[in-house]
């Protein structure tokens, strides 16, 4: 972009420093303006204005069934698919929208990440009909005109031949392989773009920071591979009988038995020795068969060198009415992985904490993976997690089900929305497992840290549009801290209870975040544009400082001063020397009147504080407190005693 000139630079530089001196004329956040075709979708009764889908809701869905041959020595899939749309919208369509994910890996691909090139997605036919169709390639898409419109209620099948090289893990983001010992599979199969009610076909280019945006389907998954692999993927396994020992069926028959709480040994080191990890075939190779329904993705793991240990969940009310249910969980992980033999213990628990705080886990079982990359990545029903100390990063990815695997949310556009709250409640998620209760608190410094640096950054913004750091503190911890403070302004019941009817309302649909702000408004029957407006799409500091403290005979006074951009209530508490306690609260209304507060608390106050609960995003909290000294000393902010 162009530099601005000196003289817009000049009046930038007097505006900012106007608006944050004290006394200065307050900014007034803008209203959210909601995008011309949400406004549509409104008055169309797919999407209300209280945060609800409208009656007349619909999300496209799919089939799909898939062959893939996966060659570990060559580190190549071939595969065949036949791949089915259903159009349950009232348009009528004439083409069908693909991604082809793999492309981004091409040599001079656009991309926002560094990777080692490959061929990419090698397309070799399309059929429609059983005859050969031409498709238009763009970018990482490719389109399949229909010879007959698609009208609504109506159903198309293709098939779809491709093959790809399967990148080096480290090269490419999400997947990849540790040479012949483990492969893990994401964005790996043509996959249909979604078309939905607000913006019809939606079909970012992939461009790497930007994840994905998916409708739901139901899959069929055959995967052949040379015996001895383990496979796992998202979904049942079918033929169990067909490639596991007898030793692993019975293992996984008491892991999974009603009322078992042991995690099971399924295939051991001395599996490995005795080369009984898989059963075996004439020919050398198995295939595995897989079957998941509802789901918006579907990942493979295989690997030859992977012990196995499986438990499962009690999910709170999975089944409604009070009915509690169960869900599978497996940990695969190479020997000697650290702390990776507690994995199948951790993921029990987020599935069990979840469910029970948020909404039941509806899926039959849940995997964790170690290896392949830094980090971690989600898919339905599936996680790979880098790493010898998996716990948090376990408990971040399997949060992932919620959001984005059951609240589908567009995770291209909006990162935050998925990152963000998961982020959010992995940190309750960890400190009820370890016990802890300082996880929001390090949470709000963290972000603090940030805009202390200046570093601060808007939420409210394409994923691809942000460099490498600012990607992850817009999506990840700022959004996070985001949330912990709107609890704190709610309050308990108010906050769950919003985001409890956030999932139940738009689980295995599309939110947009227009939807989860009227959603939480609705709930707390408040207005609280102003307040997402401020925190997701700008970045102002929010700064309140204790000013002046007088200690009068009949009551301790305290100057508050509000320092920053951002307007938020202030609670300011003055403690005694009995232990007994005061508080006050500066309204926002107060805020915007004025920039400094007096508040009159009892008399000998020994301590005075402001955001006692720390739950605020002030951006510097030393000058947060005051403390009585002895007669004619400093107080803990250097301020002269009066």
């Amino acid at each position: 972009m162009p530099r601005p000139s000196l003289v817009v630079c000049s009046l930038l530089l007097s505006s900012l420093a106007f608006a944050q001196a004290p006394g200065a004329a307050r900014v007034v956040p803008y209203p959210i303006d909601l995008p011309d075709d949400f406004v549509r979708a409104i008055e169309d009764g797919t999407r209300t204005a209280n945060g609800r889908p409208g009656q007349k809701h619909w999300t496209n869905y799919a089939r799909y069934q898939i062959e893939a041959t996966v060659d570990p020595q060559q580190a190549r899939l071939v595969g065949k698919a036949k791949l089915t749309y259903v159009n349950r919208s009232p348009a009528t369509l004439d083409r069908l929208v693909l991604h082809a994910y793999q492309d981004l890996m091409k040599g001079g691909a656009p991309r926002t990440r560094t990777v080692v090139p490959t061929p990419g997605f090698e397309l070799a036919e399309v059929r429609l009909g059983g005859k050969a169709v031409r498709t238009r390639v763009r970018d990482t898409r490719f389109i399949v005109p229909l010879s007959e419109k698609l009208a609504p209620g109506g159903e198309v099948t293709i098939e779809v031949d491709w093959s790809f090289a399967i990148p080096k893990a480290g090269t490419a983001p999400r997947m990849g392989h540790e040479d012949d010992k483990v492969i893990y599979l994401g964005y790996w199969y043509p996959q249909f773009a979604v078309f939905d009610d607000v913006e019809g076909w939606v079909a970012d280019p992939h461009r790497g920071n930007g994840e994905f945006y998916m409708d739901y389907a139901d899959y069929e998954l055959a995967i052949t591979v040379p015996q001895g692999y383990l496979v796992r993927a998202t979904g049942e396994l079918q033929n169990a009988d067909e490639v596991l020992t007898g030793k692993a069926r019975e293992a996984l028959a008491k892991a999974l038995a009603p009322g078992n709480r042991e995690v099971v040994h399924v295939i051991t080191k001395e599996d490995h020795e005795q080369g009984a990890v898989t059963a075996t075939s004439a020919n050398g190779s198995l295939t595995w068969r897989f079957q998941a329904e509802n789901v918006r993705d579907a990942a493979v793991s295989i690997a030859r060198t992977y012990l196995w240990d499986c438990t499962q969940a009690v999910v709170k009310d999975k089944h409604g009415a009070g009915k509690d249910g169960t869900c599978a969980i497996h940990a695969v992980y190479e020997p000697n992985s650290g702390d990776w033999v507690r994995a199948a213990e951790y993921a029990r628990h987020t599935i069990e904490y979840m469910s029970a705080q948020l909404y039941p886990y509806p899926w039959p079982h849940m995997t964790a993976c170690e290896g392949i990359i830094g980090g971690g990545m989600e898919y339905p029903m599936m996680t790979i997690v880098g790493g010898r100390q998996p716990a948090d990063t376990i408990a971040h990815e399997l949060i992932h089900m919620w959001f984005p695997m059951l609240l589908g949310s567009n995770e291209k556009r909006y990162a935050w929305q998925d990152e963000g709250l998961t982020s959010f409640w992995t940190t309750l998620c960890r400190d009820d497992f370890t016990k802890r209760k300082n996880g929001p608190r390090q949470d709000i410094l963290t972000y603090a840290m940030q805009v202390r640096s200046g570093g601060d950054t808007v939420c409210m913004r394409h994923a691809d549009t942000y460099g490498e750091d600012d990607f992850g503190y817009a999506s990840y911890t700022k959004p996070a801290a985001v949330f912990h403070q709107l609890r704190g302004l709610l309050g308990d019941e108010v906050f769950f209870a919003a985001f409890r009817r956030y999932a139940a309302d738009w689980a295995m649909k599309h939110p947009y975040p227009y939807d989860l702000f009227r959603t939480f408004a609705d709930v707390a029957q408040r207005d609280l544009e102003p307040y997402f407006r401020t925190w997701l799409f700008e970045a102002w500091k929010l700064e309140h400082a204790l000013g002046k403290v007088e200690e009068l005979a009949d009551a301790t006074v305290v100057t508050v001063e509000d320092r920053g951009r951002a307007v938020h209530p202030c609670t300011v508490m003055a403690t005694f020397a009995d232990g007994r306690t005061e508080r006050q609260v500066v309204s926002e209304a107060q805020w915007q009147a004025a920039r400094t507060a007096t508040l009159r608390f009892g008399p000998g106050a020994t301590k005075v504080a402001s955001d006692p609960d720390f739950v605020t995003l002030d951006a510097d909290r030393k000058n947060n407190t005051w403390a009585k000294q002895a007669d004619g000393a400093q107080d803990q902010r250097g301020n002269e005693r009066r």
